[in-house]
């Protein structure tokens, strides 16, 4: 990808593709670490376009049909993630990433703004950005509640999990988004969090964190690894390509709040959240939960429309979408090369 005149625009790109990537994985990351197959389910409407092929694989769900997309003057792209590794603590709670997140959206530079990129979720909506399955949190229900119990609510709730086993004495939780993502710069960036908690016993709305009351992940991103490569009709599909890049994303300093809305429903609740909360140590405050996690994922981009040598005004959202319809049925494969941070930021423009 050439590069391009409007430096403040396009040196964001290959960071802020980056970090909206695996701003999604982290928002995703405990929907692995345990989604029930049933629970969180959303109808899948289409990208608009048929599956890519070649360097365009990956990206099967990018709103390039959206507007928005179409509007950019700087930079547009779209991102396919799949975080496999990591680890999340909350409060008491400690659980491996064993299954894979994969998160697909866009990103663009609206005119007249230089400072970051807008994230666009695929057509389904929010909820299509990540895609992942099951695993269990490492507590039994039994466990979870202090059972037994001297309260009748949480005993009736102790013994239904232990008679009936399964389901009933599983817990697993599914990570939402509570809010849009903010202060995007870089390789930093805020991103509102809740989790559900997942058991027939415990009802439809038993939460850590709300809208309200969110756990605010403020991850770091650490990019360890950069591969490029080029459309392969440059031609027709001018400053287009893919970035391949692998990165771990780090915070510590997060706090996570107590649960809420768990049990059969009213009053009872209370004393349910209550014992939830004890068992694993919440509210927990910033310096007792961690998050890190490990991902690879693909970034395709085009940045025509602020390149002087491209007829102008060019449209970076159907120039990508061109070369997606373009590749569809390929095989094939452009080589790859490797570079380095330090080679992306100097091609980009962005010299500190």
């Amino acid at each position: 990808m050439k590069p391009s005149s409007r430096r403040s625009r396009s040196a964001l790109w290959l960071a802020g593709s980056a970090a909206a990537a695996v701003t999604m994985i982290v928002a995703g990351v405990t929907s692995s670490v345990a989604a029930q197959p049933a629970s969180g389910t959303t109808a899948q409407t289409g990208p608009g376009y048929p599956p890519p092929g070649g360097i365009y694989t990956p990206f099967t769900n990018c709103p390039l049909n959206n507007a928005l997309m179409h509007e950019s003057n700087g930079f547009t792209a779209c991102t396919a993630g799949d975080a496999t590794t990591g680890t999340i603590v909350i409060g008491n709670l400690t659980t491996q990433v064993t299954q894979p997140v994969i998160v697909q959206f866009g990103f663009w530079t609206p005119p007249n703004q230089t400072y970051y990129a807008d994230v666009i979720p695929p057509l389904a909506g929010v909820s299509a950005q990540l895609v992942t399955k099951p695993d269990l949190i490492p507590e039994s229900l039994t466990t979870a509640l202090g059972c037994p119990s001297s309260n009748a609510t949480i005993e009736n709730m102790c013994q239904q999990a232990a008679n009936r086993g399964g389901k009933y004495n599983q817990v697993y939780a599914l990570a939402q988004s509570a809010g849009n993502i903010t202060n995007f710069n870089l390789f930093t960036w805020t991103q509102p969090t809740k989790f559900q908690l997942i058991n027939p016993l415990l009802g439809r709305n038993c939460y850590i964190g709300t809208d309200g009351d969110p756990i605010v992940l403020n991850p770091t991103l650490n990019i360890t690894s950069l591969k490029s490569k080029n459309d392969p009709n440059p031609a027709a599909h001018p400053d287009t390509g893919v970035l391949l890049a692998k990165a771990s994303a780090v915070d510590t300093t997060f706090a996570a709040p107590g649960v809420t809305g768990c049990g059969p429903g009213g009053v009872a609740n209370i004393a349910v959240d209550q014992a939830l909360d004890t068992s694993a140590g919440l509210p927990a405050a910033s310096g007792a939960n961690s998050l890190t996690l490990t991902g690879a994922f693909d970034i395709a981009a085009t940045s025509a429309a602020e390149d002087s040598s491209v007829p102008q005004p060019a449209d970076n959202a159907a120039i990508l979408l061109s070369a997606f319809k373009a590749s569809v049925g390929s095989s094939g494969s452009t080589s790859s090369h490797r570079i380095t941070i330090a080679e992306a930021k100097k091609m980009l423009g962005l010299h500190h």
